[in-house]
């Protein structure tokens, strides 16, 4: 391997002292105004765009890093707010469903006032609306007068009766269940003879059998109980006819009735603790 020329080597030494010299010279010279060093002065001047590099660097992440704590922030609070106002609707829910419930005891009570039979309000507590049954459970029995058989209505129109009764519990068949049957008249009970049975189906809706074909009957009419039953009392509303499939002299009509009470949404009831033989409640 081969040494570097001695003349090279020198002048490099020679490089380098006087850059030395330089140094000690410039940090020893002043500068005539403000007396500072000349050498501060040039690292100062050299050195000024980076430093102010740096600091832009050091306030843009000064900012984005306040800027992350504002938005934690803002979302610990909206995260507070989002939770107020689910609480503030569940209020809400809750006192309109005390107003509705307030609403159906004070027609039930009004109801009841009116009637020429004594009654008394239940609470449903169970359901079964399955393809089989048609019942419901409320919270009244034998220790408070109720007996099987009993009506059961709502001031919209019957609902079924009772045919299990327990000492603080009934069951309820509704008029919808395919096992029930309800003597049935369309019309005005004194002018009609469009008389039939409205038996259920285990769905939301009515049938009417037994109608003579012969007979006029349209959609929208009412149809009410005739008390030749021997279970309901006359008079009481049973729903309204909305379809009609129509026979002839030798074939009953088949007539499709929607029950006046809604039945899928029950919360509370009356049930008849006497069986007089007409019932007409005020709005029918």
């Amino acid at each position: 391997m081969s040494k570097p020329p001695r003349g090279r080597s020198v002048a490099l030494v020679f490089l380098a002292l006087l850059g030395g010299q330089m140094l000690l010279m410039s940090a020893q010279a002043r500068h005539p105004q403000s007396g500072e060093s000349l050498l501060r002065l040039w690292s100062v001047t050299a050195a000024a765009p980076v430093l102010s590099s740096v600091h832009a660097l050091l306030s843009r992440i000064e900012g984005l890093w306040g800027s992350y704590l504002r938005v934690g922030a803002l979302e610990r609070e909206n995260r507070v707010l989002r939770q107020e106002v689910a609480e503030l609707r569940r209020e809400v829910a809750r006192l309109r469903e005390q107003a509705r419930e307030v609403e159906r005891l004070g027609q039930l009570l009004d109801l009841q006032r009116e009637l020429p039979v004594r009654t008394i309000a239940a609470r449903v507590i169970g359901r079964d609306l399955s393809v089989w049954f048609q019942s419901l459970i409320v919270n009244r029995g034998t220790r408070h007068g109720v007996r099987s058989g009993a009506a059961v209505i709502t001031p919209e129109g019957l609902v079924g009766r009772v045919i299990e009764v327990g000492p603080t519990v009934a069951r309820v068949q509704l008029i919808t269940d395919e096992r029930s049957g309800v003597g049935a008249a369309i019309g005005v009970l004194e002018e009609t003879r469009a008389v039939g049975v409205i038996v259920g189906s285990n769905e939301a809706l009515c049938r009417m059998r037994y109608v003579p074909g012969s007979e006029p009957v349209r959609e929208g009419e009412m149809v009410y109980t005739t008390g030749q039953d021997g279970i309901y009392p006359r008079g009481l509303p049973i729903g309204r006819v909305i379809a009609v499939r129509r026979g002839s002299a030798m074939v009953s009509h088949d007539i499709l009735v929607e029950p006046a009470a809604r039945l899928s949404q029950l919360e509370e009831v009356l049930i008849l603790l006497e069986r007089p033989p007409e019932v007409r409640l005020p709005a029918s």
